[in-house]
């Protein structure tokens, strides 16, 4: 009995102690990961290429021969064993490649990511950065958005991050400014104006001589006047028609810019019309003097339908003044006549507000107060 338990004691430590020691494959990859860091002299370099290249060999004729499999794997052992030579780099290729074809993009997208950081000076590099484009458009424009991006091939925030990463990546190459242009057809499909601008203005600033410019400038002025029609300020307006204008005169020739002209009329219409409805806001407030001041801007612009409007409103707001005026005059000095009401000049994002009066709070995204919507007008 004592025997036989002292038999179980020692089965039992020697079990323990085998749990504590690495075991070969552990050690083996932490031998490689060692290795790999080592700096490796000429001839071990050499020696290295030689057996790459003779492998590389093998996985083609099994690509060639169709053995798709076989060479898949192929690829993928030699670009792990000699990721420093020159036929390890055309090995990570074919494997990217071959995983490309079989439907896994993600993982494909990956490989080429190693070849192009770890090997910037091979033949595949502008090779693949368009695969890579390629695998992230394909995805941009899935028509399986899935809900709320729920059962969609692939979320925004990563697709925007392969854009990200093709755009810093290769930043001399045609796909940088695409990049940068896709993020901004991704940002807008989510709701994200404000950033969807930034990544079409990046496009402009850095790519200023392409064609993507020219449409990163049109994607601008189009969302400039989404932003603009959900505000009740014309400095949203001003700034679309601002797009506009840069797009007309850089790109007269083009086909858009006699669209874009049309648009302009209408934005100063749209303009001219919030400058009237604030302006009928502040004389329903009681407040005419800045009432006037927004008419009069109105009244500056005669070629809208809001002009002779604004100029019957300062008609009646004047003869009300003057009459109230000869009242006051009978008793002295108007005690109602104040200083000159003037707008301010800031460079507020927001309409211009009399001196003599501040518009009540309501904050807008911008964290600066606007407006309030005024009552319809008449």
């Amino acid at each position: 009995m004592t025997h036989r338990f002292t038999r179980s004691l020692l089965a039992g430590t020697l079990a323990f102690s085998s749990l504590l020691q690495p075991s070969h494959a552990f050690l083996g990859g932490l031998f490689k990961k060692t290795e790999d860091k080592k700096v490796l002299s000429a001839e071990q370099l050499g020696s290295q290429e030689a057996k790459a290249t003779e492998m590389l060999g093998k996985a083609q004729g099994y690509e060639n021969a169709g053995k798709k499999r076989q060479a898949r794997d192929a690829y993928k052992n030699i670009s792990n064993s000699y990721p420093r030579t020159n036929a390890g780099g055309e090995a990570k290729f074919g494997y990217a490649r071959m995983l490309e074809a079989e439907g896994d993009g993600r993982k494909a997208f990956e490989e080429y990511q190693e070849l192009i950081t770890n090997h910037r000076n091979s033949p595949n590099f502008n090779e693949a950065v368009r695969h890579q484009y390629e695998i992230a458009e394909g995805y941009r424009k899935s028509e399986k958005k899935g809900l709320l991006g729920i059962g969609a091939p692939i979320q925004p925030s990563k697709l925007v991050e392969m854009f990200e990463q093709i755009s810093e990546s290769a930043p001399f190459t045609e796909y940088a400014p695409k990049s940068l242009l896709a993020i901004g057809y991704v940002k807008t499909e989510i709701g994200e104006m404000d950033p969807a601008i930034a990544s079409f203005q990046k496009v402009v600033d850095k790519y200023p001589e392409t064609e993507t410019a020219k449409e990163a400038q049109y994607q601008i002025f189009k969302l400039r006047g989404v932003t603009a029609e959900k505000s009740n300020s014309p400095v949203k307006d001003r700034a679309q028609v601002e797009a506009g204008l840069d797009f007309v005169n850089q790109n007269p020739q083009d086909q858009r810019a006699a669209e874009v002209k049309s648009d302009l009329q209408t934005i100063e219409e749209r303009s001219m019309e919030k400058l009237y409805n604030t302006g009928m806001f502040y004389e329903k407030s009681g407040k005419p003097d800045s009432a006037r001041v927004y008419f009069r801007e109105v009244v500056k612009n005669p070629n809208t339908s809001w002009a002779s409007k604004a100029r019957e409103r300062l008609a009646i707001l004047d003869g009300q003044a003057n009459s109230v005026e000869k009242k006051a005059g009978m008793f002295g000095p108007n005690p109602l006549k104040r200083d000159k009401v003037e707008m301010r000049t800031s460079n507020d994002s927001v309409v211009p507000l009399p001196a003599e009066a501040s518009a009540p709070s309501n904050a807008g995204s911008s964290g600066i107060a606007e407006i309030p919507s005024p009552p319809p007008a008449n």
